[in-house]
């Protein structure tokens, strides 16, 4: 499930560079206007989350932080597999929005929401194009603070290992490594700017482009619908499906 939401910056055209934890923080308040103590307790909890979510807007400049934007109306992307999440964002964007800055100092208003479909996967192989970047952690050596590239050497492995986590917990079942195929098509990579819990700045690789994968259908479902990698519920890893 995914929904579309258009939103106005009324008295902007600047946002921090670092703009994903703005939108982490409007979920986080969504959820605790959801009503529902199992939604609610989701922002208590460290354990991984079943959605995603991407931003969509044209850059004009960067400097100091900051990104000018060509236009004040951009598109933010919101994917789960949960009907209840879904619906807690979806009633707060209606509802709240216009009272709720999601920029410091900066107005806003909702444009446009729009529940988009979204193809059943009923193959068992599937390309991706990335909605917004995928975060692969070195999981191979344990080492959940390095995040890697598509060129390095161990990037698959590290993905299918992320990928076989996914499925174990929210499908509850066990699959083996080597029946995950990755083929990375066309991608690149960069270096971006996150924050930890801790609020401390650090570099972040992300890796953007095609990705195929041969996989059990209702597992690609499920990739499709809560993202791909690391730090999904942070904005990193949602996809389309062009193939």
């Amino acid at each position: 499930m995914i929904v579309r939401f258009k939103i106005s910056l009324l008295n902007c055209t600047k946002i921090p560079a670092t703009y994903r934890k703005n939108f982490v923080s409007l979920i986080k308040e969504a959820f605790n206007q959801s009503g529902n103590k199992e939604i609610k307790d989701l922002n208590l909890s460290a354990k991984p989350k079943p959605f995603t979510f991407s931003l969509k807007f044209l850059i004009k400049n960067f400097s100091d932080g900051q990104l000018e934007l060509k236009d004040n109306v951009f598109d933010f992307y919101f994917s789960t597999n949960d009907y209840l999440i879904l619906m807690s964002v979806y009633n707060f964007m209606i509802s709240r929005l216009s009272t709720y800055n999601i920029f410091q100092n900066c107005k806003n208003t909702l444009i446009k929401a729009m529940l988009l479909s979204k193809a059943k996967i009923d193959k068992d192989y599937v390309v991706f194009k990335t909605l917004s970047p995928i975060v692969v952690r070195d999981m191979i050596n344990k080492n959940g603070n390095k995040t890697l590239k598509f060129s390095d050497e161990k990037f698959v492995d590290n993905l299918q290992l992320s990928i076989k986590s996914l499925i174990k917990t929210f499908k509850n079942q066990y699959i083996d490594q080597s029946s995950i195929f990755i083929k990375v098509l066309k991608m690149k990579s960069d270096n971006i700017n996150s924050f930890g819990s801790n609020k401390n700045l650090y570099g972040l690789y992300v890796n953007s482009g095609l990705i195929e994968l041969s996989l059990k259908s209702e597992y690609l479902q499920l990739l499709y619908d809560i993202g791909i990698g690391a730090k999904r519920s942070q904005g990193f890893g949602m996809v389309e499906k062009i193939l």
